[in-house]
């Protein structure tokens, strides 16, 4: 039987203090998008975007659609890294679901990461502004760290995969 307080027990209440929190803030963040359509001449929301006039458009509704699956996606990723710890803790290592949830972990962050990288290029096409801010190839940002973090996520399935066949290999041999 596994004891109750294990190293990983203090990343498990982090990691659902987090989730709440995330689900909290992301849910008022897309409460106050599904509200910008009853406030479209707003000066406070031209101010915030840095347009003269706002105007209701299919692009602009387009980028707010496109925001809330951008925030969906987010919280389906952090619930789907909440699984995985959670079945750390209860089922045995290596197991089918832990390789596709990692594996699916780290396809998910790239999407998310490539996905707003378009999203700020486009919202910046549409608003007008010149420079693409947000594109930088050669630093060292949160997006290619994101990337970098997708695919250690990949790796790390490909690699309990590696595990669960040596496991099952030497569990034939016993």
């Amino acid at each position: 039987m596994k004891p109750n307080n294990t190293p990983l027990q203090p990343l498990k209440y982090f990691l659902n203090f987090i989730f709440i929190i995330v689900i909290m803030a992301v849910g008022l963040n897309i409460t106050g998008i599904l509200f910008l359509p009853f406030f479209p001449e707003s000066q406070f929301l031209a101010d915030l975007l840095g347009v003269p006039f706002f105007k209701w458009e299919f692009a602009i509704v387009a980028l707010i659609i496109s925001s809330i699956v951008l925030h969906l996606g987010f919280i389906y990723s952090l619930y789907v890294f909440k699984k995985i710890i959670v079945s750390l803790f209860k089922s045995p290592l290596f197991s089918h679901f832990q390789i596709l949830s990692l594996k699916l972990l780290g396809q998910l962050i790239i999407l998310l990461v490539v996905a707003k990288s378009l999203f700020n290029i486009f919202s910046d096409m549409i608003f007008g502004k010149s420079e693409l801010a947000g594109i930088h190839i050669f630093s060292f940002d949160s997006k290619l760290m994101a990337i970098c973090l997708g695919l250690f996520f990949i790796y790390l399935s490909y690699v309990f995969k590696k595990a669960k066949e040596l496991k099952d290999e030497n569990d034939l041999t016993v």
